[in-house]
């Protein structure tokens, strides 16, 4: 998956335009970050990667730039 398909897919789960997506910007400023788009997470990296995480790993998450680099 490109960086492009990335900030996508995170724009999509986050609710939001790509062009808010600034990887400094705190999970938990999003509206739409909550238990659906963890498990959303869980599934794109599953998809992309062949890894199952557990929310908890997803939890321990604090920035865009953290997703960016769980998917990247």
């Amino acid at each position: 998956m490109d960086e492009k398909a990335i900030k996508r897919e995170i724009a999509d789960i986050l609710e939001v335009e790509e062009d808010e997506l600034n990887p400094e910007n705190r999970l938990e400023e999003y509206e739409a970050w909550d238990s659906i788009a963890v498990l959303a997470i869980i599934s794109l990296v599953s998809e992309n990667k062949g890894v199952f995480l557990h929310a908890d790993d997803i939890n321990k998450l604090n920035t865009v730039g953290d997703l960016f680099n769980l998917l990247g």
